[in-house]
């Protein structure tokens, strides 16, 4: 096994480790972007790529296009430069075919014996192409393209030929004719089935693109296939099934591909249909085992199905996502892939699952190069066909796509092209704050949103936010009627004294000295029944076990995946000072999920997640559109923040108005403007559009039709923002945060109704 760094150009005496925090079986794009995303993540542990070809991982796309005509070198391949694998300390071995895989031992072994330890394991071996089964097809001149090794030989072999056929009218068939038409070959392209790039699903598209094939020269012949390869000492023609005999010297099968996973038989990771069964978190059914790319067979939440994607697009994006799960980041993958095809001079893009639809409208022209075909099942988006349309057009569909965003009321409208689709919001947002007894807000709130017709897509909470989010995503779409009776069965009966300043510091001490029932209960109220509870041993002034059953009484914690109301709450590992956001459509959450969220020390105790033990998220962001964000992506969101924490109060005038003044500035909502950001990105755009300005027309389109320039340089949809900020009462008190008492829930949903409303009023 050969080790080697800085691109593969050099072989290091460094012998493989025995043991490796993260292996990563396969050398192609999948494993590159995760090594890379391990480092950027923060993996301090030792990487090592195994890879079955002598070359570093490189990107395939090329190989059929540009390597293959000459145009491109070797090096511009490569997916990352020489050195990277040296300044990343991330090993690479080449020449490295694993041939097993124990999962109860975890261990891989090499075809040359070595056996390696893992600590985690990330498979993305890729694909092999199937094989012509007829006779004469191991003649010389027959070749496939998979590989580097591939394209040189079929390179080489252009020299010599004259006449070619390409078996297989697919992506990659017809790239592969345009080639070798480019390369000045006669070419014949022979497709079984009845259109060409049958993956399209759109009969007008495939004979575009068959009279454009035909326009370069290329003779195409459908409905029929090879049978048998004849020649004598090389091919020399191919026999098909109708009976036709077509000569050649050069043949290019390309009749799908195959999962390279041979060499999981015994290992214990369950295949279907030879793919890698993964779930969400491309977690395979074995333990610390992870497989990313063309081996993978995922549930695809967009589409709501199993899916398996030979994309590189989904390759990239899969390799990332793996490795922040492999560092613990539990995030699901619901991305839309992008799948991008150049067929002679036409490039395209191909987004979501074409097969689903069953309408389409097209807009802009294709004889002009500018044109769009949605594909649509009912009034949802489910794909886009993209050729030659702004990046920014492409972007947004992405985004209708991803969310199955209804297009009922534009559908009409959505083949003109003045039609700016930016203006159709793709998701509804809600934003809670944590804040106490002041969460009341936010149930006024909720219920001015609803009379106006306004339901959350997410909610994301922190702490109290996370009580009221949790009810909210628990009873969708009639929510207020929940979050009523919920803090209903929260307030505590304000004692019957005179004047209302007594009365508020009189259910604040009954507070602080009885608790809330319903809620929490005071330390020093429960009998002792060992050290752990005597007070010297204590870490929390109150026990919070009541509001697990208040929880269990809102929520049906079991239905909260099939929300429609997808709930994002956040807490504070103890242990790690780690913040973990909680999905419920990635975790099965349970009370203790939403409670660890509101567990703010030193008043409460820790709450224990699968063993680990969590407080408050509000500690290190009380703030959750970040995760939002992260999470359902930037773009077209309509988020509503309710604001807990005022920005501005009068100077306090005691120890008591200090702290709480401190706290709420602490708490305060820290989303910060993202115009200098914006700006940032504005500038780096129009210096790549500069430098697109100074190349040919032709490569300056080719470029802008990949999908990584689309996806950084397109802008989404516009999210807006509204927010509903809690301005309080003059001189309110400091124990507005634990005033659980009926008189202040009533006055905080109150002010939250009155402050929705007139704000919505504004908007």
């Amino acid at each position: 096994m050969k080790m080697t760094e800085a691109g593969g150009n050099g072989a290091s005496s460094r012998p493989a480790p025995r043991h490796v925090d993260f292996l990563l079986v396969g050398g192609g794009l999948a494993n590159a972007m995760a090594a890379q995303t391990l480092r950027a993540e923060g993996a301090a542990g030792s990487i090592l790529i195994l890879c079955a070809e002598d070359v570093p991982p490189y990107h395939r796309p090329p190989l059929s296009k540009r390597l293959l005509n000459g145009i491109a070198d070797d090096e511009r391949i490569f997916v990352h430069p020489k050195g990277f694998y040296d300044e990343q300390n991330i090993a690479l071995a080449l020449g490295a075919r694993v041939v097993s895989v124990d999962a109860a031992k975890q261990t891989v072994t090499t075809a040359r014996g070595e056996v390696i330890g893992y600590g985690q394991l990330l498979i993305a071996a890729g694909a092999t192409p199937r094989p012509l089964e007829v006779s004469g097809a191991s003649l010389p001149g027959v070749f496939s393209l998979r590989s580097k090794t591939d394209a040189d030989a079929i390179r080489a072999a252009i020299t010599q030929a004259k006449q070619a056929v390409v078996l297989g009218g697919s992506f990659l068939g017809m790239e592969i004719a345009m080639s070798l038409l480019d390369a000045g070959l006669k070419v014949t392209v022979i497709e079984q089935g009845p259109v060409l790039l049958r993956h399209l699903e759109a009969p007008d598209l495939s004979s575009y693109f068959m009279r454009y094939a035909e326009g370069r020269g290329a003779t195409v012949i459908l409905k029929d296939t090879a049978v048998a390869v004849h020649g004598r000492e090389r091919v020399q023609e191919v026999e098909t099934a109708a009976g036709r005999h077509v000569p050649c010297d050069l043949l290019v099968v390309s009749i799908g591909v195959a999962p390279a996973t041979d060499f999981l038989a015994g290992s214990g990771i369950a295949l279907e249909g030879g793919y890698v069964v993964v779930d969400a978190l491309l977690r395979t059914s074995a333990p610390n085992v992870f497989a990313a790319g063309d081996i993978t067979v995922f549930y695809d939440p967009v589409f709501a199905r199993r899916r398996h994607i030979e994309h590189w697009d989904n390759a990239a994006k899969q390799g990332r996502l793996a490795a922040r799960n492999m560092m613990g980041r539990r995030l699901r993958y619901d991305d839309v892939s992008y799948f991008f095809c150049e067929v002679g001079d036409i490039g395209f893009n191909v987004l979501g699952a074409t097969e689903e639809a069953d309408a389409w409208v097209a807009r802009g022209a294709l004889d002009q190069g500018s044109y769009a075909l949605f594909y649509l099942k009912g009034d949802v988006p489910r794909a886009l066909f993209s050729m030659g349309r702004p990046a920014d057009e492409t972007r947004v569909a992405e985004g209708l796509i991803r969310y199955r965003v209804g297009l009922g009321d534009v559908k009409s409208r959505l083949g003109d092209s003045a039609f700016v689709l930016d203006r159709i919001p793709t998701q509804t947002a809600l934003i809670l704050q944590g804040g106490g007894a002041m969460g009341a807000f936010e149930c006024g709130v909720v219920k001015a949103l609803e009379e106006e017709g306004i339901f959350p897509d997410i909610v994301a909470g922190v702490s109290i936010g996370a009580l009221n989010g949790a009810v909210i995503a628990g009873n969708p779409r009639h929510a207020t009627q929940a979050l009523e009776a919920f803090w209903a069965d929260l307030a505590v009966t304000t004692p019957n004294v005179p004047f209302p300043e007594f009365r508020r510091a009189a259910a604040a001490a009954r507070i602080l000295t009885l608790g809330v029932p319903n809620f929490f209960t005071p330390r020093w109220s429960l009998p002792p029944y060992g050290p752990a509870d005597w007070p010297a041993n204590w870490t929390s002034c109150y026990d919070t076990t009541p509001m697990k059953a208040l929880l269990a009484k809102y929520v049906d914690f079991a239905a909260l995946k099939d929300s429609p109301v997808r709930l994002l709450i956040s807490a504070v590992n103890v242990m790690t000072a780690a913040l973990d956001v909680f999905d419920s459509y990635v975790d099965d959450l349970t009370p203790d999920h939403v409670l660890a969220s509101g567990s703010l020390p030193p008043g409460f105790p820790w709450t224990l997640v699968d063993g680990k033990p969590y407080w408050d998220g509000g500690i290190i962001s009380n703030s959750p559109l970040d995760f939002v964000i992260d999470r359902c992506g930037p773009d077209g969101k309509r988020v509503f923040i309710v604001d807990l924490f005022s920005g501005e109060r009068a100077l306090p005038t005691n120890m008591l108005e200090v702290l709480a003044r401190r706290d709420e500035i602490v708490y305060a909502e820290q989303v910060l403007s993202d115009l200098r950001h914006r700006e940032t990105v504005e500038a780096y755009r129009r210096l790549i559009d500069h430098i697109l300005a100074q190349i040919t027309p032709d490569e300056s389109g080719r470029i802008k039709r990949i999908p990584a320039y689309i996806q950084l340089m397109g802008d989404g949809a516009a999210t807006t923002i509204t927010r509903f900020v809690r301005a309080g009462r003059a001189g309110e008190h400091s124990s507005r945060d634990y005033d659980f008492s009926d008189m202040a829930i009533e006055a905080n949903q109150a002010e939250g109704y009155a402050v929705a409303r007139k704000t919505l009023g504004r908007s």
